[in-house]
């Protein structure tokens, strides 16, 4: 299971007194299991199914803070549990809050660059050691930067953006599960109030702990020492998952301050984890102002609810 991940970290910052909440649901049907030369085994299938708060608000014209708490229902339905949690039902709980600063250094129409900082921090010590389980309950520091912009002078409407990131993972037997993430989108407004979009996501995790199934079953890991009872209780959280998805989308404003959005996504690689088949992700942006927007006195600074 990937774990649930906050829409932040984008290019454009909205400016000082702005901001922005956004509700989505996901949904992500697993299966099978993926070894670490990307064989495939019996285990499986998984059910994932995410309610992603994400709250964002312009502190300056170029600083711009973020928070966000999933809340998790999951199901393992295959025949290897790892816990009494995995007795094919749903359980549910939340995640882990996603605390973040993003630094607009260039804001134009045609490019944007913001770098940021977030800290990812387990809500509650939250069951981990299992095959349903929400998350991995470790604590992350992500550092990356984000670009975007639009392309008029190719085709008016069209868009790009993408988030790369490097995240620092708390120490789990001797071994920080250490990833760098990458989230891409080109898109293009049919009209202002309606766009479409094509968007790519990889993670690889550089550190951990990975099995082979054939030709016969056996566990490594990084660093190639000695697999012990300690790693194996926790190798849930020490999977060194990789994987690459694409999929598409769609954008519509209902008015300037509301925008609905849509996902649909499929792996195409994978590495050491369940194989994401198919992912949803539907969704509502609400575009707020306080009486401190410097967008009141300036209001084409503005930009569609759907591209927050």
């Amino acid at each position: 299971m990937l774990p649930a991940q906050p829409s932040a970290g984008q290019a454009f910052i909205p400016t000082a007194g702005d901001g922005t909440v956004s509700a989505s649901f996901q949904s992500i049907r697993s299966s099978p299991q993926l070894d670490g030369t990307g064989a495939k085994g019996e285990t499986g299938p998984w059910d994932t199914q995410a309610l992603i708060w994400h709250v964002e608000y312009g502190l300056t014209d170029k600083i711009a803070v973020h928070a966000s708490l999933p809340f998790m229902l999951t199901r393992y339905q295959g025949v290897i549990p790892h816990s009494e949690y995995d007795d094919g039902s749903y359980h549910g709980a939340f995640q882990d809050f996603y605390l973040g600063v993003r630094y607009g250094v260039v804001q134009s129409p045609g490019f944007a660059l913001a770098p940021f900082v977030e800290v990812v921090i387990p809500s509650h010590r939250y069951e981990s050691i299992s095959q349903s389980s929400p998350g991995r309950d470790l604590r992350v520091l992500l550092v990356g930067t984000a670009v975007g912009g639009f392309l008029d002078g190719i085709l008016p409407g069209l868009y790009y953006q993408t988030r790369i990131s490097y995240g620092f993972a708390q120490d789990v037997v001797d071994i920080r599960p250490n990833r760098t993430g990458i989230d891409s989108a080109i898109g293009y407004f049919v009209n202002p109030r309606f766009g479409v979009q094509f968007v790519q996501t990889f993670q690889y995790s550089h550190n951990g702990m990975w099995f082979t199934f054939n030709p016969e079953f056996r566990a490594d890991i990084t660093g190639g020492g000695e697999v012990t009872d300690d790693h194996w209780i926790n190798h849930d959280r020490l999977l060194r998952a990789r994987v690459l998805a694409f999929g598409g989308g769609m954008t519509y404003a209902l008015n300037e301050s509301v925008g609905l959005f849509a996902t649909a996504t499929t792996s195409t690689w994978g590495r050491s984890l369940p194989r994401p088949e198919r992912a949803f992700t539907v969704g509502v942006n609400w575009s707020f102002q306080t009486g401190r927007s410097s967008s009141r006195a300036n209001p084409n600074v503005s930009r569609p609810a759907t591209f927050q």
